[in-house]
């Protein structure tokens, strides 16, 4: 199943399940002249309920983020079947004043499922956090996070994605993209924007972040509300393919006439 028909699939999970307790705690390797980075892994505990559905059902094949669950299960010939399940997020709260210039990506928001926050009221600079933890029927084998900060021009997006491997094995990125979509009521969003990106790997060895380049999003003629959601199929070294939930950014608002510029 393509990834891009599961973001609003799946049936919604009611309640929270059980804290997992004893997930394996994963520590990053230690390589012989390479800075070290932060490898706090608090996404396995605001995670947890999403961790325990997949542990519940055994699944071979999963990614954890705020939005939920992606599961691989594949039959007899190796054909892949992907479905979504929605976990119900944890949110942190607004951060106070953050310079546009400061670079805390791998320390900001790692004991939330996602935060959101706006760093540049003036300029229209927005960012949002997501962490996402992935494993097979065993438990948990890796971790990484990824964030998208949102730089408003006028009547469109301008996205830069940031990736970071957190614990696990290297990670190899492949079929990302970022998609833009307006807000429409009762019915679902309309996609005003598809966007390739070309990540690569990442890995505890000196090469554990990536920084895309600027994408430039369309024009956003109506007046509407509209976010971005970051999408991607990643391999992690010595296990299958795999899907993850997408990373839904705040809304931001384009209202008025297309000569007025849109903000947070």
């Amino acid at each position: 199943m393509d990834i891009r028909s599961l973001r609003r699939g799946g049936v919604l999970v009611a309640g929270l399940l059980a804290f997992v307790l004893g997930v394996a705690a994963l520590n990053a390797p230690a390589v012989a002249g390479k800075r070290v980075k932060n490898t706090y892994d608090g996404a396995q505990k605001v995670l947890a309920p999403c961790i325990a559905l997949a542990m519940q059902q055994r699944l071979p094949e999963w990614s954890c983020t705020s939005a939920g669950l992606t599961s691989t299960r594949r039959d007899a010939h190796g054909s892949p079947t992907t479905t979504f399940t929605p976990v119900a997020a944890t949110t942190a709260p607004a951060p106070g004043p953050v310079s546009v210039l400061a670079d805390d990506y791998d320390t900001w928001c790692e004991g939330s499922g996602i935060c959101h926050r706006v760093i540049d009221y003036q300029r229209y600079i927005g960012e949002t956090k997501g962490n996402a933890v992935y494993g097979n029927a065993s438990g948990v084998i890796g971790s990484y996070d990824v964030i998208i900060r949102n730089s408003l021009q006028g009547r469109r997006g301008r996205w830069t994605v940031s990736l970071i491997w957190d614990l696990g094995p290297s990670l190899t990125f492949t079929d990302s993209w970022i998609n833009c979509y307006q807000v429409i009521d009762n019915w679902p969003d309309a996609n005003c924007g598809d966007h390739a990106l070309y990540p690569g790997r990442l890995s505890g060895a000196g090469s554990y972040r990536w920084n895309s380049p600027t994408i430039y999003g369309n024009f956003l003629t109506n007046p509407a509300a509209y976010y971005a959601a970051f999408n991607t199929e990643y391999t992690p070294a010595g296990y299958s393919a795999r899907t993850a939930p997408a990373l839904e950014t705040a809304r931001f608002k384009c209202y008025g006439s297309t000569a007025e510029p849109c903000k947070f």
